[in-house]
């Protein structure tokens, strides 16, 4: 859980937990394919976050909910920008890899840029999903820097591998 809270929460630090797409969907309270239809940033506490509205279009585990926040925007004549923090950008569909806090209920893109895959449709008209590699700092499991790498899988196989990961009693990889 520890690992969760880490790589959703802002922080001064740059560097994240590399996390594979197993691990990814083991944490995920949600993950969803869903487009974005709005945004609006607002004050919580002293930190900024961007409230992104999702029009779901399929559930692959968990609830489908209706918002993402994330940290960082505008709001009040005030900016704020974090390391490693995607935009998103309305009309545009993803595969979002979500987590809930139980606490607060507020919902968040798991491991940042890390759990966010932009859905593109091909010329041969197959639909992928497609991650760039994540710029910030990043560590893998035995704390040494690695180099992220771009992910990319058409949609039918990246939903059944999630199907099948996230099934009660299969274990994480």
């Amino acid at each position: 859980m520890c690992l969760v809270l880490w790589a959703c929460c802002p922080g001064n630090a740059a560097t994240l937990r590399q996390l594979s797409m197993d691990q990814m969907t083991q944490s995920a309270t949600a993950i969803v394919r869903a487009r974005v239809t709005g945004s609006s940033a607002a004050f919580t506490g002293s930190t900024i976050y961007t409230h992104y509205r999702l029009q779901v279009s399929e559930v692959w585990k968990g609830a489908g909910g209706s918002e993402v926040m994330l940290p960082g925007g505008v709001a009040a004549g005030y900016r704020q920008s974090f390391p490693g923090v995607p935009a998103l950008q309305v009309g545009s569909e993803y595969v979002l890899f979500l987590w809930t806090s139980s606490t607060t209920g507020i919902t968040y893109l798991l491991g940042f840029g890390q759990g966010l895959f932009n859905v593109v449709t091909q010329k041969d008209g197959s639909t992928q999903a497609i991650r760039p590699p994540i710029g910030e700092g990043m560590l893998d499991s035995t704390g040494h820097f690695v180099k992220d790498r771009p992910m990319q899988m058409r949609i039918a196989d990246m939903k059944a591998r999630v199907t099948a990961t996230a099934a009660p009693g299969k274990r994480q990889q």
